[in-house]
């Protein structure tokens, strides 16, 4: 996929989470491929879930994040794709119907579907009455039917006399948005797009197969556990769990009297999602706080507080993929991803409660740096990379926008002309 002008050049992508902010760039070659320079992780303090608690501290993660990416790439950062998640954000699936009408009304099977048929059915697939204060981030093509034929990808050029487009329209708040972009701008920055997370986290640990055929994308993070269904190349259903590894990080310090670093340390030294019977139970010992005697517990122990956690989580995770319709027909199983995916034993939950195929999902399809490459923390923030290269090949970078407010208003716009070409 060469470049419009066959000229090297950087893409950059923010990753912001509840617990880290994650910063990429990558350069993109003549041949299409994406090389990562340098990646850059700070801790997070000023977002929870998606929304900006604290504007100041937010800002101080992205420019700690994006100053470590830029010394190790050795370029600056500028504009930047950023991903989007939290619990405001809404899903559902919609459908637009349209007729061709134009031509001789005597031979009405003759009528071509053009460029801007497809634009007008999409138009008329997302136009849905939401609250004043939500936008459509989203509009991703599932299929067209034209006439009783469906599972068309690309109608362009067919010839019909109806036309639908069956769509996933994603939403979010928009004021939430628009703090998040203002963030993003006060470090230095300006915003190319809004990416919604678990799409993003698609592009890099799924492969068209997968999409094709069915799978599910888990990507687990601190705040929350997003979930992605693809079926036939579109998008079935996506849903924001608001629980994440810090929650189970919160139950370990509560039962152990701890500090909640204290117990995300234990938990990713000593954690099992589920405790394996070959391994040896291990003697804990937990430092007391402000003066109190130390806590004894064991492996066994602390994979008996985290297990319950895991389940729930897991089993929101399930009730959301029935949602979807599709649920018995994902060849692919699971994928899950994301920081909560290094839990110890996951794979093996995971595939308890799902009785499905269960996978590790890391970044595919770039080269470079090998801790970007191969970590599941990284998978969301190489999404964006990818993202962004698709975007650009298809319509060049992104036209800089005049503030928030006018950035958000055109999101939906961009999106679905992005994706209705692409699907």
């Amino acid at each position: 996929m060469p470049n419009h002008n066959g000229q090297l050049r950087m893409i950059s992508a923010l990753d912001l989470g509840t617990s880290q902010a994650c910063a990429a760039i990558a350069l993109l070659d003549e041949d299409g491929q994406l090389s990562v320079l340098g990646t850059g992780r700070a801790p997070m303090a000023g977002l929870r879930k998606g929304q900006v608690v604290n504007v100041q501290e937010t800002i101080a993660s992205i420019e700690a994040a994006v100053s470590e990416a830029e010394t190790r790439a050795d370029v600056r950062m500028d504009g930047v794709y950023v991903a989007l998640s939290g619990e405001d954000i809404r899903s559902m699936n919609n459908t637009g119907v349209i007729t061709i009408s134009r031509g001789d009304p005597r031979q009405p099977h003759t009528q071509q579907i053009t460029a801007e048929d497809i634009d007008r059915v999409l138009e008329q697939a997302q136009a849905i009455t939401l609250p004043t204060e939500r936008e459509i981030l989203h509009v991703l093509t599932q299929e067209f039917r034209v006439d009783q034929h469906h599972g068309i990808q690309a109608p362009l050029g067919h010839i019909g006399h109806r036309l639908e487009a069956r769509v996933h329209l994603v939403t979010g708040n928009a004021a939430a948005a628009q703090s998040l972009v203002r963030c993003v701008e006060q470090a230095g920055l300006y915003v190319e797009t809004l990416v919604l997370a678990p799409l993003a986290s698609a592009y890099a640990a799924l492969d068209q197969t997968e999409r094709e055929q069915g799978v599910v994308l888990l990507d687990m993070g601190a705040g929350t556990t997003e979930v992605i269904v693809y079926f036939e190349g579109g998008v079935r259903h996506t849903a924001i769990i608001p629980f994440g590894g810090d929650r189970i990080s919160s139950d370990i310090a509560q039962v152990l009297h701890t500090t909640f670093e204290k117990a995300e340390a234990l938990k990713r030294q000593f954690g099992y999602a589920k405790f394996p019977a070959t391994v040896e139970n291990r003697e804990l010992t937990i430092d007391g706080i402000a003066g109190r005697a130390p806590q004894i517990s064991s492996s066994r122990g602390l994979a008996a507080v985290i297990e319950p956690r895991v389940e729930e989580i897991l089993q929101l995770c399930r009730h959301e993929i029935r949602k979807s319709e599709v649920s018995d027909r994902l060849t692919f199983g699971v994928v899950v991803t994301g920081g909560g995916a290094l839990l110890t034993e996951l794979e093996e939950k995971a595939g308890e409660v799902f009785s499905a195929a269960i996978k590790i999902g890391y970044p595919l399809h770039v080269t470079g740096l090998e801790d970007a490459v191969n970590s599941p923390v990284y998978t969301t923030v190489i999404g964006l990379l990818l993202y962004g290269r698709e975007y650009e090949e298809t319509y060049g970078p992104p036209p800089r926008p005049g503030g928030a407010g006018q950035f958000l208003r055109g999101l939906g716009t961009q999106v679905k002309e992005f994706f209705s070409e692409l699907f």
